[in-house]
């Protein structure tokens, strides 16, 4: 997520905007969804809740724009990854920004659904992420495939393929997040863990 820079934020309203989020951010990552209000935002951001409310309508918006600009910066980072080196060396790469996302937004996520994410899925900023959570599905899945082919793997033609490798990606971001293996380096376990993504997903042979 973007960082704004310093001086009076009155006077542009895409830096009011942009400091609305990262004092969210920050207060998520200090205390979890609970922590997140418009009050606690305007202190944050050295703004007024009248402003803040000028581009969000609740608390919840906030939240659906932090999720929102991680998907898209997570389809980016995708999209720019080297096919060459294989599907481990890319999922090995999809994995530490999968855990840096997971570590400012994505772990809250069920949080959010048990209190505010019932409200319905008629929001614009609900559709939105649904949306920008495909456009990292398909950006994903192209770039697994094509990482696939260049070593003569073949992705397994399975529906279950791409939701397998998403909550693998998402258990194993969880996991470094979280430290729940602290025996382990980081940077092993992540190598550990793409590649056995990429044997449950991958055959070394063509289908015929």
């Amino acid at each position: 997520m973007g960082e704004s820079n310093g001086g009076s934020i009155y006077g542009d309203a895409e830096a009011r905007r942009r400091r609305t989020l990262d004092a969210a951010a920050a207060l998520l990552d200090e205390g979890g969804y609970s922590a997140l209000t418009i009050r606690s935002v305007a202190k944050r951001s050295g703004t007024s809740t009248g402003l803040i409310y000028q581009y969000f309508a609740d608390k919840q918006e906030i939240f659906m724009a932090l999720l929102n600009e991680s998907q898209l910066e997570s389809t980016a980072f995708v999209a720019g990854l080297a096919r060459d080196r294989g599907v481990t060396a890319l999922l090995t790469e999809v994995i530490a920004e999968s855990a840096r996302q997971w570590g400012r937004v994505g772990r809250v996520t069920s949080i959010w659904r048990d209190t505010d994410g019932s409200t319905g899925p008629d929001r614009e900023s609900i559709r939105e992420v649904h949306r920008t959570a495909a456009l990292y599905n398909e950006e994903l899945l192209r770039a697994v495939t094509e990482a696939a082919l260049k070593e003569g793997r073949t992705l397994l033609d399975d529906d279950a393929a791409l939701p397998f490798l998403l909550s693998g990606l998402q258990g194993v971001a969880d996991t470094i997040v979280n430290n729940w293996a602290s025996h382990l380096d980081p940077a092993e376990f992540a190598s550990f863990s793409a590649a056995a993504l990429t044997r449950a997903i991958t055959l070394t042979e063509p289908i015929d």
